[in-house]
């Protein structure tokens, strides 16, 4: 075909008499997006737009290892995917269109090629029915908004360069486009013009459809009627407030229910179904939020899915480009998230923190035991978790050794109720600083944290008792995720020396080992994790968050040779020191000599 040829087809589709194409011929045609759709991308549009699929023409899918081929029409790839449970559709009726889809698919798949694809291909037919105000009964100057929200404004810039370009590319367009900016376009309809004017005429005449692409902040979404919303990576909102994916779900999907087929001689009387659509497409992140629960609504079948379709398929299904050694090269990095991001599974978003056992066992020495002192004149490093009430406070005491390693010297905690606290319902402040003045007679702590919700108080108390190396820090959700980042990073280095005694009888760790492995994580996003104790009566988490703020303290050292327990590694001369007490271990001010008395 000529350009000529394609010139004049533009023209043809653009006469308001020419039939409405259906999505893969505006994809794939020379005088539409002129773009080649992966097989199963065009399965996906055809049963989200009702459209008859193929059962003659076969195509291949596999596994990721590009092995245990199986060649497939489109009708039974749909038949395939619906009785593995990856979808809640089995067959398409010509003309049932599926208009809320809920797409899980893995990184590579051409998510965004899908959405730019259902945004321009929108565009076309709003522009198509010449006067779409007057055909959905709304006012003249109404603007119809197609509006694509992603997790942050780069996000939706890539799905802008996509859909932009397309509307550059394809000739249909350009008459009717006003204005093509950086964060969103303007199209006159053929109304438009014929009330206001050209804009390529008059830059002043207005243009009633608007594309848009925002970052997911719903209380900025409200308000414009929206025939179509595109939700882009939803399972990598944010979980709460006005950037989680329900708050930003809610906001915008009633704006989709104005927009149905009216009578020509009376708007208040629909003759037709609602025709907006919602398009939640993401890789997902687990077994919960808005994006698992419109997965699960569309899965289980009955009233409410009648209108839904939901698609799980992995990257290697969808983009048949991508070779198995790119997939081979992040399984072998992590099994569990392989599958999420690559298979597009709803794995448990809520499991264990420690997956293998062994990992954690092979940092632990047989022969090490707990510390009832530190070395003399070693730097030791102290996490603290307080809890005054149902909870216990712990402490972590370590240190590092000459070869970089973080030896955990100490875990223990005091609560209320038991030991020396048997007879108190709750632990005060004193209690908890006198405890820790008393272990650094025997430690000397050079550096500790603790959470600041309880800060003050606290602080105030260690400090009176001379420990000013104490310090309260805010332990925001990334903070705290960070810091058990670096404990696992330590773990899997190798880094770490952990003693496992002594074991209570019929248990199979000490206290703090078997915390750690009860341990939850909680994926909030691909960088936001939450440690927590499992959500059990008589679960906690107390010793496990000391022992990571002293690892967290302790690794911030590891270029700092003098913190090091070896020879003059990690000493300090007597006179300077302990004004010449180098036999005095601790680093309570009752085990140094006052200020007066030092030679220097």
């Amino acid at each position: 075909m000529n350009l000529s040829d394609i010139v004049m087809q533009a023209g043809r589709i653009a006469d308001n008499d020419a039939p409405i194409a259906d999505i893969i011929e505006f994809v794939e045609a020379p005088w539409g997006l002129q773009m080649k759709l992966f097989p199963v991308q065009r399965v996906i549009l055809k049963v989200h737009y009702g459209l008859e699929l193929d059962d003659t023409k076969k195509f291949k899918i596999s596994g990721w290892r590009r092995q245990e081929f199986r060649e497939v029409t489109e009708k039974e790839y749909l038949e395939f995917i619906h009785d593995d449970g990856r979808c809640n559709v089995r067959e398409v009726k010509p003309g049932h269109e599926r208009r809320e889809m809920i797409l899980s698919i893995g990184r590579r798949s051409g998510k965004t090629t899908i959405s730019a694809c259902i945004a321009a291909y929108e565009t076309y037919k709003l522009i198509k029915k010449g006067d779409p105000q007057g055909y959905y009964g709304l006012p003249a100057s109404n603007n119809i908004q197609i509006i694509s929200v992603a997790t942050d404004k780069d996000q939706a810039g890539l799905l802008y360069q996509e859909v932009s370009g397309h509307f550059r590319n394809c000739a249909f367009f350009h008459p009717f486009t006003a204005n093509n900016t950086m964060s969103y376009a303007r199209f006159q309809t053929p109304k438009d013009i014929e009330r206001y004017g050209s804009y390529n005429e008059d830059p002043a005449a207005k243009a009633t459809l608007k594309i848009t692409f925002r970052s997911c902040v719903a209380k900025g979404l409200r308000g414009a009627g929206n025939i179509v919303v595109i939700l882009d990576e939803v399972a990598h909102f944010t979980d709460k407030g006005q950037s989680g994916a329900e708050a930003v779900y809610n906001a915008v999907t009633p704006s989709t229910s104005a927009f149905s087929p009216k009578d020509e001689n009376d708007s208040r009387i629909p003759i037709g179904p609602v025709e907006g659509r919602i398009i939640s497409i993401s890789s997902p992140l687990g077994k919960q939020g808005q994006f698992y629960k419109l997965f699960n609504i569309a899965m289980s079948g009955g009233a409410a899915s009648k209108n839904m379709l939901a698609v799980q398929a992995p990257t290697w299904e969808v983009n048949p480009t991508v070779p198995a050694t790119e997939f081979e090269k992040h399984y072998v990095k992590d099994p569990a998230v392989f599958w999420t991001e690559y298979g597009g599974v709803f794995t448990d978003r809520t499991r264990g923190w420690i997956e293998k056992e062994e990992d954690l066992l092979a940092c632990v020495d047989p022969k090490a035991r707990p510390k009832t002192s530190g070395q003399r004149r070693v730097s030791h490093f102290v996490g603290l978790d307080l809890g005054l009430k149902g909870d216990g406070t712990a402490i972590a005491i370590g240190h590092l050794d000459a070869s970089g390693k973080i030896i955990v010297d100490l875990v223990d905690q005091i609560k209320a109720g038991e030991g020396d606290f048997v007879g108190k319902e709750r632990l005060e402040f004193e209690d908890v600083a006198d405890w820790v003045a008393d272990l650094s007679k025997k430690f000397l702590m050079t550096d500790g944290i603790f959470d600041q919700w309880a800060g003050i108080p606290l602080e105030q108390a260690l400090h009176k008792r001379g420990l000013r190396q104490m310090k309260s820090v805010t332990m925001t959700k990334n903070k705290t995720s960070e810091m058990f980042r670096n404990f696992k990073d330590m773990l899997f280095d190798n880094r770490l020396v952990l003693y496992d005694y002594p074991i209570p009888e019929g248990e199979e760790h000490c206290g703090y080992i078997a915390e750690l492995l009860e341990l939850q994580a909680t994926h909030h996003s691909k960088f936001v994790t939450t440690v927590e104790a499992p959500n059990v009566a008589g679960k906690h988490d107390d010793r496990s968050d000391a022992l990571v703020r002293m690892v967290w303290l302790a690794s911030q050292q590891l270029g700092s040779p003098r913190l090091f327990a070896s020879g003059r590694l990690g000493t300090a001369p007597a006179s300077k020191k302990f004004g010449g007490r180098s036999s005095r271990s601790g680093s309570h001010p009752s085990r140094q000599v006052p200020r007066k008395k030092r030679r220097w």
